[in-house]
Order: C-alpha cells, then sequence, then structure tokens
C-alpha cells in the first residue's frame, strides 16, 4: 500500500478537494496525454474518491488550447520536455516539427554540459601526484578526445540555434 501511494498522481487531500477543472487545466497546459486521468482515477479510488471525467476533460481541453499554440513547441522542446502529439491534428505536424528543433538544441546543451563536466574532471584528475606517467600520458589523450567532440558539437549547436531562429520567424505567420 505504501508503494502504491509513493507511486500516486495526486494526494488524498487532491482527490478530496476535487478540482478536476483545475487539474485537467494543468494537465493540457502540462501537455500530458488522456491516459493520465487514469492514473489520477487510480490514485483517488485508493482513497474511495471518484473523479469527475466530464470537468476533467472540459479543464484539459482549455490547457491545451494554450499549451497547443505554435511558439509554445519553441519553449518546451528547450525546456527539454518531450512532446506526446496530444495537439489537433491540423497544427500536430507543425507543432512536432518546431518542437524536434528546440529539443535537439535541448539535448546539444545538455551533452556539452556532460562534456564540460567530464573535462573538468579529468583536468582535475592530471593534477594528481601519484598518478604514472602512462596515466597521465592517456589523461591527455582522453582530453584530446573530448575537446574534439566538444568542439564539434559546440559547431552543431550553433548551426541548430540557426535553424531554430529560421524557424521561430517562419512561426510568425502561424499566429
Amino acid at each position: 500500500m505504501i508503494f502504491l501511494s509513493g507511486c500516486a498522481t495526486l494526494s488524498q487531500e487532491d482527490c478530496r478537494r476535487g478540482d478536476w477543472f483545475g487539474l485537467g487545466v494543468r494537465d493540457g497546459l502540462a501537455g500530458e496525454t488522456s491516459s493520465r486521468l487514469s492514473d489520477h482515477v487510480k490514485a483517488c479510488y485508493e482513497y474511495g474518491i471518484a473523479i469527475n471525467n466530464g470537468a476533467y476533460f472540459a479543464g484539459r481541453e482549455q490547457g491545451l488550447h494554450d499549451y497547443c499554440r505554435i511558439d509554445n513547441a519553441f519553449s518546451v522542446g528547450l525546456s527539454g520536455h518531450q512532446y506526446r502529439h496530444v495537439c489537433p491534428p491540423s497544427i500536430d505536424g507543425l507543432f512536432a516539427r518546431y518542437h524536434s528543433a528546440a529539443f535537439s538544441i535541448y539535448e546539444h546543451r545538455a551533452e556539452l554540459d556532460r562534456l564540460d563536466q567530464e573535462i573538468s574532471s579529468k583536468e582535475s584528475n592530471l593534477h594528481d601526484k601519484k598518478l604514472s606517467d602512462n596515466d597521465r600520458k592517456r589523461i591527455r589523450s582522453d582530453l584530446r578526445d573530448l575537446d574534439h567532440r566538444h568542439h564539434h558539437l559546440r559547431d552543431d549547436l550553433y548551426y541548430h540555434e540557426r535553424q531554430l531562429g529560421d524557424l521561430r520567424r517562419e512561426a510568425q505567420f502561424y499566429r
């Protein structure tokens, strides 16, 4: 029982409050799929509380209306959130395209951060007085490889950022 409640999407207080419309709005604004409701139903079922599906879906639709703005595709992607194809078919492909371009930048930046940390760690290791000459040689070789990858990834990031700028200008026509 404790394990199950640890995975619950809603607390007992949330279920008792019963703001199903507000919960739907929040899920819509977050780009959650309609299957999120079943998670909430399971959570509240544990407390013997039923959900008002109609109010939830009305709220979710309102939240999705704001979420599915074309310019939001960029924000969602740059923040590292996945797009779950919840927007209407008329804009789904365009939203997905813009989101993908922005999400690619998010991934490039995350990888650059990871490489920066790895480079910093290796550089710190070089200062260890207990290292053998072979170990220092291996670390320097690793650093050259990491620097090379970092340089290429940074160039790719700049390219993708320029593309994103072009897509943002293009998206202005859809407002």
